[in-house]
């Protein structure tokens, strides 16, 4: 069927009257004299004018054609077509997926440049009048021209971030969506099956299935330090591959300068490697596999802080929280000082219980509030409770608690641990503080008799009250949220200015130092996506289940795919031609008829 990309240019066609009443006006009757000698030229006469009426219908038609086809060609009429060289204008927005998997080696070629070779034989077949989108691993719709776009794809390498093809077909569809024009979607991608989702909106894509076989690939998916930080002693870092089934490698941990440690890998297994003693400060832990196909996931990295056992004093009529602190004394996990107070309100850091007696509890918040304390006690909470069950507390009876309260105005972040959803230990702000609901008695909780309770003093003393690490993960280009002490993020010498409590973007892989001021209060672990290690592609079945009416073709034919499933070729050119044609014909008669009437 016909259609048109300016129909308002068919009002235009009104004009192809003009040569048929000029025609008509311009017709005169002359009086007839008859002269006896001229009768003999009557018969010449008439068949003369027969051929001069002909000429002139003729003349009428040529021009009314012209004038139509002009009107039609400014109208830019299309029809369906699969010839990309009389292809229609048309929206159209490359998906060029250039994220880390691209650069897996198939045959000795980099899988990225059998896409850039597809991407480059669409560009040439593109014309001026075409209103043209990229959109590369960012996700981000860069509106360009024909002339931008070569180069801007000739440019582009594998990059660390992952992007999900659903939600760039979206995308794709959002910023074509106010153009007049029929909008195309054309992938450009290795079509993992990670990366695929329900694309959103309507309208044609088609789908470049890449060359080649699937290679097989390692990829290292996790690497935990667990809880920061470690103490001089050391602990133990935690590694998971990812990957094709059967594929073996060998894979080396370094912990600082240190040697390598190695263990063969094989893909889902996850390793465990121990560090042995280390000083105190950061240390950087990097673990790489042997490489193969796919290079940009075999290394990963992360971070880990060592500090010094706390320097800390307490009170031996606290019977059981003594006992608990002789524990982690003989194991080196405490050092007799005076940096931490455990118990009770020192002058430094401390770990405040509630007093013995209800009275001092007046003076006790007194004292907390000159410290700059964001909480403070209040009543005594009715009934007893149960500890919600997490990371660092199983489940235990409390028996006896007072509420915590935020200061007036101050806010309610710092819970540590909760009791019925109830705050039950806080980090109370400036000075190294933390408020215990209830004392470490049997009397308040069952947990001075649990084998947890050495472990909880351990952490209250030597991670809680010192502002425990953060150490967030992200692939490149994730936000996260940062805490909010923080004032900048530093990477590799370079500092960026960052908002505590709001999100951070980072895009570069490695390790991301979370500054409050001058201390380093956490760091920001950036390694690639594992799912990008996973190479296994969808079948034509699958994307057009998740996609459909998705058009899948090979690299050979996505130029002519990419610009007929628009579905229109342009007629523009063949009127034109037509037009010339008239306008010569017309030139012919017109002489032709002055000769005549001259004769």
């Amino acid at each position: 069927m016909i259609g048109f990309t300016a129909p308002w240019a068919l009002l235009g066609l009104a004009a192809a009257a003009i040569p048929l009443l000029l025609h008509l006006f311009a017709r005169r009757v002359p009086p007839t004299v008859v002269f006896p000698a001229t009768r003999y030229l009557a018969e010449t006469a008439r068949a003369h004018h027969r051929r001069l009426t002909l000429q002139h219908w003729l003349l009428l038609l040529v021009r009314t054609l012209l004038i139509a086809a002009l009107v039609l060609a400014a109208a830019g009429p299309t029809l369906p077509s699969s010839r990309v060289a009389t292809h229609a204008p048309a929206a159209l927005t490359l998906v060029f997926d250039n994220s880390l998997s691209s650069a897996a080696i198939a045959g000795g070629t980099p899988l990225l440049e059998s896409l850039r070779r597809a991407a480059l034989e669409i560009v040439s077949a593109l014309r001026g009048e075409d209103a043209l989108w990229l959109i590369t691993a960012d996700a981000v719709p860069r509106r360009t021209s024909r002339q931008e776009l070569g180069p801007l794809i000739a440019r582009l390498g594998p990059s660390e971030r992952r992007l999900d093809l659903g939600r760039a077909i979206g995308i794709a569809r959002e910023a074509m969506a106010n153009q007049p024009l029929p909008a195309t979607v054309v992938v450009l991608s290795d079509l993992q099956q990670s990366a695929l989702s329900i694309a959103s909106g309507a309208g044609p894509h088609v789908i470049v299935r890449p060359p080649g076989a699937v290679v097989p690939n390692l990829g290292l998916a996790a690497l935990s330090a667990g809880r920061q930080p470690w103490g001089p002693e050391g602990g133990r870092v935690t590694l998971t591959v990812t990957g094709t089934e059967g594929k073996n490698s060998a894979v080396a941990l370094r912990v600082g300068t240190r040697p390598p440690r190695q263990q063969l890998a094989s893909a889902g297994a996850t390793l465990s490697f121990g560090s042995g003693a280390l000083p105190a400060g950061w240390w950087t832990v990097r673990a790489e596999l042997e490489p193969d196909e796919l290079r940009l996931d075999d290394a990963r990295v992360t971070a880990i802080r060592v500090a010094n056992a706390a320097r800390a004093n307490w009170k031996n009529e606290d019977r059981f929280l003594a006992t608990a602190c002789d524990v982690l004394l003989q194991n080196a996990r405490l050092v007799r000082g005076s940096e931490l107070s455990i118990g009770q309100l020192g002058p430094g850091a401390s770990i405040v219980q509630p007093p013995v007696d209800p009275a001092s509890l007046g003076a006790l918040n007194r004292a907390l509030a000159a410290r700059g304390s964001a909480w403070r006690y209040g009543d005594l909470a009715a009934g007893s409770g149960v500890t919600d069950s997490g990371a660092v507390l199983g489940r235990h009876l409390v028996s006896r608690r007072y509420n915590l309260l935020p200061s007036q105005g101050g806010s309610t972040r710092g819970v540590l641990l909760s009791v019925g959803g109830e705050p039950w230990v806080v980090r109370a702000g400036s000075g190294n503080l933390l408020l215990l609901g209830s004392r470490l008695d049997p009397a308040w909780t069952e947990l001075p008799l649990s084998a947890e309770f050495v472990p909880l003093v351990d952490y209250l003393a030597n991670r809680a009250v010192r502002g425990e690490l953060v150490s967030l993960d992200a692939a490149p280009g994730d936000p996260v949220l940062l805490p909010d002490a923080t004032t900048a993020v530093t990477h590799e010498g370079q500092s960026r200015n960052a908002e505590g409590g709001g999100p951070f973007r980072v895009l570069a892989s490695g390790l991301h130092f979370i500054l409050a001021g001058r201390d380093t209060i956490g760091v920001i672990v950036v390694n690639p996506d594992p799912r990008e290690s996973l190479l296994a592609r969808a079948s034509d079945g699958e994307l057009r289940r998740l996609w459909p009416a998705a058009r899948v073709v090979s690299p050979q034919h996505a130029a002519a795919a990419a610009l007929a499933a628009g579905g229109r070729a342009d007629l523009r050119g063949p009127l034109l031609v037509l037009a010339a044609a008239l306008a010569l014909a017309d030139g012919v008669l017109a002489g032709l008829g002055v000769r005549q009437r001259a004769a």
